[in-house]
């Protein structure tokens, strides 16, 4: 990958919908070129897919938390290990957990999750108490969001 291929990449990520011919005339290259760096760009699984933002007010979610969810209590720890992925895989179906990560010591669940208010946060939490699989759960609201306002729930 160059700087071409970086320039590009760039542009489509403010605004995938850029026509070619406009990314050819800022970049300074023929629109073939841009159309085809795209097209390889797509094929080799650099760019994965073309997705619409929505604001997540217009959902009805207009507040979020990070969870951090331990998991164990399991006899021997490869339950907890193995146990601690398939949970986070179980959080990601959910429309609403929006990031979800695994951390495997502890065995720990890093969850970014929406709501539509702060009683819906902490009904999730609840819900995540119960689980025969988790230990403890910590809740963290995100008030405000610098940056990447569209995976928080919070916008600018």
């Amino acid at each position: 990958m160059d700087q071409l291929d970086r320039d590009l990449l760039h542009i489509l990520q403010k605004d995938a919908k850029t026509p070619f011919t406009r990314i050819a005339e800022e970049l300074n290259q023929p629109d073939t070129t841009i159309h085809f760096r795209a097209k390889r760009l797509k094929e080799n699984n650099t760019i994965t897919r073309y997705c619409a933002l929505v604001h997540p007010e217009a959902l009805g979610y207009t507040a979020s938390a990070i969870f951090r969810i331990e998991i164990g209590g399991h006899i021997l720890p490869e339950i907890s290990k193995d146990r601690t992925h398939t949970f986070a895989e179980e959080l990601a179906e959910d429309e609403q957990y929006l990031w979800v990560a695994v951390d495997e010591e502890p065995m720990i669940v890093h969850a970014l999750t929406m709501g539509t208010g702060e009683e819906d946060l902490q009904r999730r939490a609840d819900v995540l108490r119960k689980s025969p699989d988790v230990v403890k759960v910590t809740m963290t609201p995100v008030s405000a969001v610098v940056k990447g306002w569209e995976l928080s729930g919070t916008s600018k």
